[in-house]
């Protein structure tokens, strides 16, 4: 297999991985409109991490060229970035909370 069949099976390997993350998304958007409550158990470092790391995904597929990945990637960028400042802003709440109470 030469180095430009490789990058292409790669690339389509990146686009259906792609479009399997963003199916995942509309399931948990699913559940979140089913029960708003949904994101409350979230980490806070999880959901950064998992922002992080999809981010880095998305750079890869500009540098990449890879269109399909690229524009499917933004779905789950800005749900995990949601995810995360909201699970940052109820462990503030509930922080402070505590800081009160005692």
């Amino acid at each position: 297999m030469s180095l430009m069949e490789t990058f292409e099976l790669a690339n389509l390997l990146l686009d259906i991985a792609s479009i399997l993350n963003f199916t995942a998304l509309l399931w948990m958007l699913r559940a979140l409109i089913k029960n708003r409550n949904y994101l409350r158990g979230f980490s806070v470092v999880g959901s950064f991490l998992t922002f992080i790391s999809i981010l880095g995904f998305q750079f890869a597929y500009h540098l990449l060229g890879n269109v399909i990945g690229f524009a499917f990637g933004w779905g789950p960028v800005t749900f995990w970035f949601v995810a995360f400042v909201y699970s940052l802003k109820q462990k503030l709440k509930s922080s402070k909370k505590q800081s009160v109470m005692v």
